[in-house]
């Protein structure tokens, strides 16, 4: 079984024998410098090439958002490429502080102390959710909510996975925590080896409740839960918090609402996983979707956040054109089905748009939930 740094190089030597230099890869790419030749680039993706400081910039102010593959005449998998320079600025130890800083706390094996110190202040504020926090015991049940590192999120998500399980009346089982990192940013940061073992160990304490659906709310982490479904041959099914819903629908009770929003796509389930319609289906449910220009599975706009705030100004840019846009459609919400997106833009909020959960909206628009809602509702 290859590892995921083998897996890169044989992608790069075969999609840099397909790139033919059109640059239609860098007039989509929404952080790289226009100076930035596309042969200097190539040059420097080469294995065993040096990196131009340029060139360690630009992959570290990549996005990972996928652009530039979906516009390539030749099928060159620009973003492998990019990843690939992350991992060798990985391995020279020369990455971002940025990412150094992100990533500290983020896995089983870095800084028990840290990790420790910040679950016993933060497990009571995040209420019944604090006892799942890198708990080491688990039922075995058929559903798991894999909420990883955003068990600590402020936006309500994952509390609201919860309130629906509970809700229909499901048994489920929770995972989460730092110590159980999906290890999708680490891959996005080059760190191949970390990545890899995360994996592991992940499929390790979701066997533990040997689940017949995982369902998380990140879009990273339904990647990740991908990638080791595929790998190990795993029994669970992945499922985003729109999939799982949706499975429920009759019983949940969705009411259209007659509201008018927007949604903003995830790079990573819409353009790079191909499933832009669960979460579009969901939501017509529940609300009229006027769709922004750049939306959908190959035209979708990132939010920026896998640059790891490496530019805090650039992500600043990001954020502002894509609430231009939303706003432009004269809605005045923007719907989104991934924490970290939903993260992302609440960075930078702007007045004349509301950004929400998808999961948010299904709920508000529930016959089953509006019958359970009572004085302890939305804890």
């Amino acid at each position: 079984m290859r590892t995921f740094l083998e897996e890169l190089e044989s992608w790069v030597d075969y999609n840099l024998k397909n790139c033919i230099g059109v640059d239609e890869c860098m007039k989509v790419c929404p952080v790289v410098d226009p100076a930035l030749s596309i042969k200097t680039l190539n040059e420097a993706t080469r294995p065993g090439a040096p990196v131009p400081p340029e060139i360690a910039r630009f992959a570290a102010e990549c996005i990972q958002c996928g652009r530039c593959d979906t516009v390539c005449p030749a099928t060159a998998g620009r973003s492998i490429m990019m990843l690939y320079l992350k991992a060798k600025l990985a391995m020279q130890d020369i990455e971002p502080e940025a990412y150094r800083k992100y990533l500290r706390m983020k896995g089983h094996d870095r800084n028990p102390l840290m990790i420790g110190a910040f679950n016993l202040i933060f497990k009571r504020k995040i209420g019944r959710l604090g006892r799942h926090v890198d708990k080491k015991r688990f039922k075995k049940t058929p559903l798991l909510f894999y909420l990883g590192c955003y068990i600590f999120t402020s936006t309500g998500s994952a509390h609201q996975l919860l309130d629906i399980a509970e809700a229909l009346g499901l048994d489920y089982e929770v995972l989460g925590g730092f110590r159980s990192c999906c290890g999708w940013p680490q891959l996005l940061a080059g760190e191949t080896g970390p990545a890899e073992d995360y994996h592991e160990y992940l499929l390790h304490l979701i066997e533990k409740s040997d689940p017949e659906e995982v369902v998380t709310g990140c879009a990273e982490c339904f990647a990740s839960l991908v990638k080791i479904k595929r790998k190990y041959k795993a029994k669970f099914e992945p499922l985003t918090p729109s999939m799982w819903i949706l499975n429920h629908a009759g019983k949940f009770g969705l009411e259209h609402s007659g509201e008018k929003v927007t949604y903003h796509d995830s790079c990573h389930i819409s353009r790079k996983f191909h499933m832009p319609g669960p979460a579009r289906e969901l939501l017509s449910k529940v609300a009229d979707i006027v769709e922004m220009e750049r939306s959908g599975e190959r035209n979708t706009w990132c939010c920026g956040y896998w640059a790891m705030k490496s530019n805090p100004e650039q992500l600043k840019e990001i954020h502002n054109d894509r609430f231009e846009e939303a706003a432009g459609t004269g809605t005045e919400k923007m719907a989104i089905e991934c924490v970290t997106c939903l993260e992302s833009f609440n960075l930078h909020p702007d007045p004349r748009v509301k950004v929400v959960d998808v999961i948010e909206m299904a709920i508000e628009n529930s016959r089953l939930m509006k019958e359970k809602a009572g004085p302890d509702y939305q804890k």
